[in-house]
């Protein structure tokens, strides 16, 4: 051989060994601090050797709500913070319910957290997946070890569909959803959806140095968070900021049906407060409230609820006609629930249908006529759509009938499409409608440890979206477990690589077919329903992934879509 082709192919062969060490994240030379320079100041992260990761915790992005700017719309910071160490998470923002357990809480908690592979630098411009948080809106936090974006950017470089994952800390509860006439005056309501809004503008002017792309932003939640993103599509009317390309639904959405829905519809539990800590007889109660210590007020609000309402500002008017009338972001979508949502919130002694009545009328806001067709429709219903009922066995015990009730089907049924799977099909049915890219899902596996009654329940879907197969943070008596571990580990974890690249697929080109493999299912855009363009997600023991017609249920959920919209008029 030549000395020239002896060259040649030494210098090739340690370019391919260069190239293969660069893509399997070899960290022979990272930093272990690194720095990000963005505009209040200098932010410095550490890097994760076990992942070839740089993370970056705990980064202020608004002033802190705290003394006269509590109860109002979170502010710019408007000065340089020099060194800003973010090397862990931040507190969780005060609130009430288990996902608060194990985490530190404070009123000062308006945080943001970046993960992103390492060795990125400014000119890469990524695209970015920004999770938001559920719970009710009133528990939760982006530190929370099940929401780690670890899984999901290590998913992406595996890919070679490199993404940053990013999360945010929102105010919950009173602090972030106080409502009555008192704060309707004041244009101080949604402070938690103006929370996000804020962090999203953050993003939008710093993640460039963080080496992501303003413009290729995706925004998704489940629950409270799939309903917050919901909300920041319609907000003010739908106007477009530019702070997300794509948007991702999970178990809530842009469509909310529920009874309360205005300021005052929250009177009770503000006049609650403001009587327990001694500002209800002061000509100012909201400013006498800004002057209690966080503890004692903290502890007001875990007997009271309040909620996002339409403001007629940021949230205009209700989702359901901001669809119809196209008031709202049209970026690419997707939306979906699990098959069982209603039996996280059907427990409710249901032994006849006055029960389910009774529980209808003071939670919804149908008439008494609407909530006896509903009553008729749902008779003989379970909770499986049609075709699947050979994956739920007909157990009393593990249906949990004698514990909820012998029509704890029926009530399942009925309350998990009424604040789920109604609303998720509006959304998609519209979006397609008006020509946006939509993609539907229904999560219908069963985790490990999740009762035989209970099946793909609220929640189900996340720790397979973010391809948690360690189950961190689900190894307590409230989580049952590891949902991914068990007998059936190796079909969770096929499921859960398959959900997650479709995720990082649809974050890096608006797409998750880009994510299957050339032997799987690729998941087709919604189509009103027509044809099989829904996908269905579940384990190969149970008949694995597949696409289906969206219409199980179909007269039964019409007539709520149908309502709702009368209802709003």
């Amino acid at each position: 051989m030549k000395i020239s082709q002896f060259i040649f192919s030494l210098t090739a062969l340690l370019v391919a060994q260069f190239v293969r060490r660069a893509k399997a994240g070899s960290s022979g030379n990272r930093v272990s601090s690194p720095v990000v320079r963005v505009n209040n100041g200098s932010v410095y992260g550490r890097y994760n050797k076990e992942w070839d990761q740089e993370f970056f915790l705990g980064i202020p992005y608004a002033q802190a709500p705290i003394g006269d700017l509590r109860f109002r719309p979170p502010q710019y910071i408007d000065r340089k913070l020099g060194s800003i160490i973010a090397r862990e998470y931040g507190p969780h923002c005060y609130g009430v319910g288990p996902d608060q357990l194990g985490y530190q809480q404070s009123e000062d908690c308006l945080t943001i957290n970046i993960i992103r592979p390492a060795g990125i630098r400014m000119r890469d411009k990524l695209p970015v997946a920004v999770w938001i948080h559920g719970g009710g809106f009133y528990q939760g936090g982006a530190g929370d070890i099940r929401y780690n974006l670890t899984w999901m950017v290590h998913q992406s470089v595996k890919m070679d569909k490199h993404i940053i994952g990013v999360s945010m800390n929102y105010r919950l509860a009173g602090w972030g959803f106080l409502a009555s006439r008192e704060v309707a005056g004041t244009h101080n309501l949604n402070n938690g959806l103006k929370d996000q809004r804020l962090a999203l503008h953050w993003i939008k002017e710093n993640i460039g140095a963080f080496g992501g792309d303003p413009h290729k932003v995706t925004i998704f939640g489940e629950s409270a968070g799939g309903a917050a993103v919901g909300f920041q599509t319609i907000a003010f009317n739908g106007r477009d900021d530019g702070l997300f390309r794509g948007a991702i639904m999970q178990s809530g959405g842009s469509v909310q049906y529920q009874s309360s829905q205005y300021a005052t519809d929250f009177q009770t539990s503000y006049d609650t407060v403001s009587q327990a800590v001694g500002c209800i007889d002061k000509a100012e109660s909201l400013q006498c409230l800004r002057g209690i210590p966080a503890s004692v007020l903290n502890a007001t609000f875990t007997a009271t609820l309040f909620n996002p309402v339409i403001d007629g500002a940021f949230v205009p008017g209700f989702g359901s006609e901001a669809l119809k009338y196209g008031r709202y972001v049209k970026v690419p979508t997707i939306a979906g629930t699990t098959s069982d949502e209603g039996c996280s919130f059907g427990q409710i002694s249901a032994n006849s249908d006055t029960d389910i009545a009774n529980w209808l009328a003071t939670t919804t806001s149908f008439r008494t006529s609407s909530i006896q067709k509903i009553l008729r429709l749902y008779d003989g219903i379970s909770i499986p759509p049609e075709g699947n009922f050979t994956n739920y066995p007909d157990d009393g015990t593990k249906y949990g009938i004698l514990i909820y009730g012998k029509l704890f089907h029926k009530a399942a049924a009925i309350i998990g499409d009424w604040l789920f799977i109604a609303g998720r099909r509006y959304i998609t049915k519209t979006l397609a409608a008006h020509s946006v890219p939509v993609w539907s899902y229904r999560f219908r596996a069963r985790p490990n440890g999740s009762q035989t009654w209970y099946r793909a329940a609220h929640f189900a879907e996340v720790a397979f979206v973010f391809n948690n197969v360690e189950g961190l943070g689900y190894n307590s008596s409230y989580d049952h477990g590891n949902p991914m571990g068990g007998e059936h580990a190796i079909d969770y974890r096929k499921l859960g690589d398959f959900m997650s690249r479709s995720w990082v697929a649809f974050v890096h080109s608006l797409d998750p077919r880009v994510g299957a493999k050339p032997n799987e299912i690729k998941w087709n855009p919604y189509r009103d329903g027509n044809g099989k363009s829904q996908i269905v997600f579940d384990i190969d023991a149970d008949g694995g992934i597949f696409m289906e017609t969206d219409d199980y249920r179909e007269e039964e959920i019409g007539f709520m879509n149908s309502y709702i919209l009368q209802a709003t008029r």
